[in-house]
């Protein structure tokens, strides 16, 4: 009779089990949990390139930046900045930099010293915020 019991029990805790676990709806994609992630952690990512290539101090430098967000799509109608300093604050520059589309945002810059220069990068929209910040050389 013990035995029959606990049978009993136990049958109706596994079938109370499995209809519990029964669900109409599918638990997120695997994708869609690492875009979600790197979307709260990196809502965007930068690429930087200049335009010359390699940037003097004879004219202006043109920057392009591109954006995408967490999920790799490009961002448009955010506010993109740009502050370059050159070692450690002096010579600062900042650039908002215009919305062409497709992610790409452009501005351009005088830098008028060789060297080594800091690219602060800030891309804000709908209440998201990154900063990054790149090198470029300046030669003479």
């Amino acid at each position: 009779m013990r035995i029959q019991v606990f049978a009993v029990v136990a049958a109706l805790a596994l079938a109370g089990a499995t209809v519990g676990c029964k669900s109409d709806s599918l638990p997120p994609s695997p994708s869609s949990l690492i875009n979600g992630t790197r979307e709260r952690l990196t809502p965007f990512r930068f690429t930087l390139t200049t335009e010359p290539q390699f940037p003097h101090t004879e004219g202006p430098t043109g920057l392009k930046v591109h954006v995408i967000d967490g999920a790799g799509d490009p961002v448009t109608g955010a506010t993109v900045q740009a502050t370059v300093s050159q070692g450690g604050g002096g010579s600062l520059r900042q650039v908002t930099l215009d919305d062409r589309g497709q992610g790409d945002y452009e501005g351009d810059v005088s830098l008028e010293a060789p060297g080594s220069w800091d690219v602060d990068l800030q891309a804000t929209k709908d209440g998201k915020v990154r900063q990054q910040r790149f090198y470029i050389d300046v030669g003479s």
